[in-house]
């Protein structure tokens, strides 16, 4: 089924237009994603309403409404410095409470870029959940989305809290911060534990002072010449080390 949308007052497009900002995805429940990769998974996943493009797709399932706008549309519900041309419409990921035994939690990650690209990290080195403190930024936000690039499919992410860290300790789970601290272990002399949350803090700040008491050990990443690096850059070297060791 196509429908063709021409103008900026059509009410259509006013409501996908607010699925540009944060408040405008949780009253709808849906968020936006752009080009042929993204699109394309989000519908082996069946999770696309709608698709928005320049021209009819091919071998759409009718279910899926098509919306075809101009260049000057397209531009305006676009992210992206160059389009692609098309964009979908999709249903907020279900929540998967099962976890596995190794969990990375993020704690107050802001970057969307950063929590992209450790999403995309996770989905390389099999790493099942990510869990998100609630000031993180958002699964949904474009950028997060874009550095992602469709991980967000293949693991499972969603919001958790402090409580259920600790309801995790209960259940044999070991917490484990990365901080720099004269007390951390070095990542190559550390022995991991079966059952694991693996902390990580926000970028400027580091692991919250709150959770701090709740951490049973502490790692970090040996270095010579800087003391620290990016988070989604010292995420992806841990996973990779819980990986390949």
């Amino acid at each position: 089924m196509n429908k063709t949308i021409t103008s900026t007052a059509n009410p259509l497009f006013k409501s996908l237009l607010e699925l540009k900002s944060t408040s405008g995805r949780k009253a709808q429940g849906r968020f936006l994603i752009e080009g042929v990769h993204m699109v394309k998974m989000a519908i082996n996943v069946h999770i696309v309403e709608q698709i928005i493009a320049l021209s009819p797709c091919e071998n759409i399932e009718e279910a899926i409404l098509q919306i075809i706008v101009p260049a000057s549309l397209m531009k305006r519900l676009a992210t992206q410095v160059t389009p692609q041309g098309v964009l979908a419409v999709c249903r907020e990921l279900p929540i998967d409470f099962m976890l596995g035994p190794q969990i990375i939690y993020l704690d107050g990650v802001n970057d969307p870029g950063n929590l992209g690209t450790i999403i995309r990290s996770a989905a390389a080195f099999g790493i099942e959940t990510i869990l998100l403190s609630p000031d993180c930024v958002s699964l949904y936000n474009p950028k997060a989305l874009a550095a992602s690039q469709g991980a967000i499919f293949t693991v499972n992410v969603r919001e958790s809290s402090i409580d259920e860290l600790k309801r995790l300790k209960e259940q044999g789970y070991r917490l484990i911060g990365t901080r720099l601290h004269e007390e951390a272990i070095p990542l190559n002399r550390f022995a991991y534990p079966k059952k694991f949350v693996l902390v990580f803090g926000s970028e400027a700040h580091g692991i919250g002072q709150v959770l701090l008491p709740l951490l049973d050990e502490s790692i970090v990443i040996p270095m010579e010449y800087i003391e620290s690096l990016n988070v989604a850059m010292a995420a992806t070297i841990i996973m990779y080390d819980m990986k390949y060791r």
